[in-house]
């Protein structure tokens, strides 16, 4: 059976199970976006594409979701299994420029939020990282 999200989105066909993101912190704020589908915060995220590195796939995924190029390279937190068989790789970048994000349609708002009093709902799996952090 044919989806309707892989006729309209051709590059889903380079795609694997696997995800990343990167967390992006600005001082003891972190950014976050509402996942249009979802409903939840999150990191900007996505799926890694067929022979593309976590670390490679996670930053172009994040610059495909906010426009923002990151300037210097994320460090791996944790890679967490996911239920489709698929792995999420989770980066982070602490960073002293407030970037401003010009988020795609995947994301409905988004905002810097302090460590200590995170939106809410949020994904529990960026939620523990940065609580862990």
């Amino acid at each position: 059976m044919i989806k309707l999200k892989d006729l309209l989105f051709e590059d889903n066909v380079n795609d694997t199970n696997d995800t990343g993101g990167v967390l992006y912190y600005w001082n003891d704020k972190v950014l976050l976006c509402l996942g249009e589908r979802s409903g939840k915060w999150n990191v900007p995220k996505g799926h890694i594409h067929i022979n593309e590195e976590p670390l490679d796939g996670s930053v172009r995924e994040f610059t495909e979701e906010t426009q923002i190029v990151l300037n210097d390279i994320p460090k791996l937190e944790n890679i967490y299994d996911k239920d489709n068989g698929g792995k999420f790789y989770l980066y982070s970048l602490k960073g002293n420029t407030k970037f401003i994000p010009r988020i795609n349609h995947e994301h409905s708002d988004w905002g810097y939020f302090d460590v200590t009093d995170l939106p809410s709902p949020m994904a529990d799996r960026v939620k523990e990282t940065i609580e862990d952090d």
